[in-house]
């Protein structure tokens, strides 16, 4: 086990780490613009589906995991202000194994968000009458709808070579979208007496 005052170097001393170019608006619309994915609607979606009224128990026993994750990761991160605390922390608490692998897991799941959303970007386009023949009846990509999904991912390389803060500024700009979209939604539904 490490010792608590040497796990952490003295951010006051070393003036030469990580670049802070997002700020806290971009950090924040980072966060919210991740809360706010294809997953809260697919997910809805598949769990009312399978368990019916009794999804709401899932996504309460989830919110109160996920806050707890949240709290955690939050007061490790304001005592080890180091980059990549999601592997770090493991690592300080138990050893080289944990901190593998959760550097592991979390590289999963970065390396497998784009090409979801890539999908979810064409399953939402599937109404549009130019975007029905990208996918076949049991949601696998037709030949059209490879091509579309590898020039969707190409664009995403893209925002993310051209820098930190072009990927802050475009994701920002999409949060804005996600949450404009079912704000609308809610209001024009209320309007109209639902």
């Amino acid at each position: 086990m490490v010792k608590v005052d040497h796990a952490a170097p003295d951010v006051t001393r070393d003036r030469t780490g990580l670049r802070r170019d997002v700020g806290l608006i971009g950090l924040m619309w980072a966060s919210v613009g991740s809360i706010i994915g294809s997953g809260w609607l697919y997910g809805a979606e598949k769990a009312v589906v399978m368990a019916g009224p009794a999804a709401i128990i899932s996504w309460l026993i989830g919110t109160v995991a996920i806050v707890l994750l949240a709290l955690v990761h939050a007061e490790l991160g304001g005592m080890f202000p180091v980059a990549g605390g999601t592997a770090r922390y493991p690592h300080y608490a138990f050893g080289g194994l944990a901190g593998m692998s959760f550097g592991w897991f979390s590289w999963l799941q970065a390396a497998t968000v784009a090409p979801i959303e890539v999908e979810a970007m064409i399953g939402y386009a599937a109404h549009w009458d130019f975007a029905k023949g990208f996918q076949h009846a049991d949601g696998t990509l037709t030949t059209s709808g490879f091509v579309v999904a590898v020039v969707l991912m190409a664009v995403f390389v893209a925002v993310n070579f051209l820098g930190v803060r072009v990927l802050a500024h475009t994701n920002s700009a999409a949060t804005w979208w996600k949450i404009a979209v079912p704000l609308a939604t809610i209001f024009i539904i209320a309007i109209g007496h639902f």
